[in-house]
């Protein structure tokens, strides 16, 4: 659960005894809850700089500066996160990560995604409430503080009174703290099943003025601004801390004309859009698409989706694509490509990101060639093209782990590398198992193309995937010389959405994970030069699913073999 923080202005004293609002509870007397309560382990990270030392990614000169994001840790280095928390999910759950790595790996990631945002990360001893003054968004983040004097270090900016300043572009949160930074009241006219946490700009989650019901009004839009940064912060993975971050500076960089290009774009109609786009957008779809919008809406599963996506924040692309995969279908695809791909009616633009830069690797300690990547991708099939030492299996590879936290949890995610029928390209088809949000197994598959890259072992990647185009970039990042793991690293844009993406996959023979020792030796190590953390991984479920079937393997490859006799 996260916690609740609130701030704006640090006060001259921090008396946590002393309520301020009746629907608050100041829990000093509670002991930290087990949930909480941080296990002894210390994990092994990849983070060059000592643990101990000052960190810090300004912005950087020439670059306009669009706000900043300060993250309190714990005094001592050595505290590691909560059980239960970051990592959970990963190869290495029963090692939690330094909750200092953590919050330097979320910086890393957010000033990768938009440098005009300076992260810090600062010890509790050392905060000093942020300057006022310069009109930048400034999010202030106490991450995982249980230790006493850490949360009376922060409590004057947290408990400072906020009423003279609701109107700066400023948030604070409190995640995973131990009391009196830690809250379980909530105000009862607040329809919501999270725990409260966080002040963001003039909504106070836990106080909510009356004025923030009316939806068009500043204060709701940071009411759901608040709620967007929650659902990412409870995630619990550095990937989504560094986007509800990104999501709190684009908000106010807007209102100063500004933007952060990494979640600027939106295919909602949203009261932060205002009526004029919202019915400009309206009026060019039904104009654009009329004929795919009737026969969507005539159709259940179609209607069902949209009405689906029509909940969620489209931006939240773990929410979004668990959706549309839970109602694909010929009929969506075309509704979508229209819209979207073809006709482009929201005016989103997204590149594939530049940034972390990643090299390509070894093939058993030699050079990756353009002959030996491909024999890298097709690896374990059984094709004429396979390498002598494939196995000779229905796939090339399948994933045991991967860190993308839209894209890689799939379970059964089985790869299939393959020539062309013409020669000259290569086909992937991923086949994974989905569990729809109605609660069904089902398999879905797609169909890339697959280009050289002027590097060896680097590739462009593109697929229509439920009338989306994406465009990716793969990196062959390394692979055994028994070719008993390779590890992926993939960047990509969907454009007509406005989303970027990066992506990490380790891949095995069978999906199972290779032992520790070769991870610790060999894996980490190469996810490391991609800003790629064990802890970031997910374990991939290879259990093959209930009631599901066989999974249509040779769905597309079928064709080309045909035409290659």
């Amino acid at each position: 659960a996260a916690a609740l923080g609130l701030c704006a202005r640090p006060s001259n004293a921090f008396v946590p005894s002393a309520p301020r609002h009746p629907f608050l509870r100041h829990a000093s007397e509670r002991p930290v809850s087990a949930t909480v309560r941080p296990p002894t382990r210390r994990p092994a990270t990849a983070d060059p700089i000592p643990v101990d030392a000052p960190f810090s990614l300004p912005v950087p000169p020439g670059t306009n500066p669009l706000g900043r994001v300060t993250i309190v840790v714990p005094s001592d280095p050595s505290a590691v996160c909560a059980s239960g928390t970051y990592g959970k999910s990963s190869p290495v759950s029963d090692s939690p990560p330094l909750v200092r790595a953590v919050a330097r790996h979320a910086a890393r990631k957010i000033n990768d995604a938009e440098q005009g945002v300076a992260a810090s990360v600062v010890p509790a001893c050392d905060f000093v409430a942020p300057a006022p003054g310069d009109g930048l968004p400034s999010a202030v983040i106490a991450l995982q503080l249980t230790a006493a004097a850490d949360c009376a270090a922060v409590g004057a900016f947290f408990f400072a009174d906020i009423s003279q300043s609701l109107q700066e572009p400023a948030c604070a949160f409190a995640l995973d703290c131990a009391a009196p930074l830690r809250y379980e009241e909530k105000f009862p006219l607040y329809e919501s099943s999270q725990p409260l946490a966080g002040r963001v700009g003039s909504f106070v989650s836990f106080v909510p003025p009356l004025v923030s019901l009316l939806p068009w009004t500043d204060n709701a839009s940071d009411k759901r601004l608040h709620d967007l940064m929650l659902t990412q912060f409870e995630a619990h993975t550095a990937e989504g801390f560094a986007y509800g971050i990104l999501f709190f500076v684009h908000h106010f960089a807007r209102r100063a004309g500004k933007s952060v290009a990494w979640v600027e774009h939106s295919i909602d109609a949203t009261w932060e859009k205002g009526p004029v786009q919202n019915a400009q957008e309206i009026y060019k779809m039904v104009d654009k698409c009329g004929d795919c919008i009737q026969e969507c809406l005539q159709d259940e599963q179609c209607k069902a989706c949209v009405e689906a996506l029509n909940k969620v924040d489209t931006r939240d692309q773990v929410a979004s694509y668990r959706t549309i995969v839970s109602y694909e279908s010929e009929i969506l695809k075309n509704f979508s490509y229209c819209i979207l791909t073809q006709n482009n009616v929201f005016g989103c633009d997204a590149d594939v990101p530049e940034r972390p830069a990643v090299a390509v690797g070894t093939w058993g300690g030699e050079p990756i060639t353009r002959e030996s990547a491909r024999q890298i991708l097709v690896a374990h099939l059984d094709d004429g093209d396979a390498p002598a030492m494939s196995k000779k299996t229905p796939v090339s590879w399948k994933v045991a782990a991967g860190a993308n936290v839209a894209y890689d949890q799939f379970p059964d995610q089985n790869q299939l590398f393959y020539a062309a029928a013409t020669g000259t390209g290569m086909w992937y088809d991923p086949v994974f198992r989905v569990e729809t949000l109605d609660g069904r197994q089902v398999w879905c598959k797609r169909h890339y193309k697959v280009r050289e890259l002027k590097e060896p072992g680097t590739f462009r990647l593109t697929v229509l995937d439920n009338g989306v185009a994406s465009d990716e970039r793969w990196t062959i990042m390394g692979a055994a010389a028994d070719l008993s793991w390779v590890v992926f690293h993939y960047a990509g844009a969907a454009r007509a959405v406005g989303q970027r993406y990066l992506g990490g996959l380790v891949c095995t023979p069978d999906g199972t994970m290779p032992d520790a020792a070769v991870c610790e030796g060999e894996i980490w190590p190469v996810l490391a030069r991609a800003q790629i953390e064990p802890w970031d991984l997910f374990v991939v479920d290879n259990s093959g699913g209930e009631d599901v079937g066989l999974p249509p393997l040779d769905f597309y490859r079928k064709d080309v073999l045909k035409k290659k006799e």
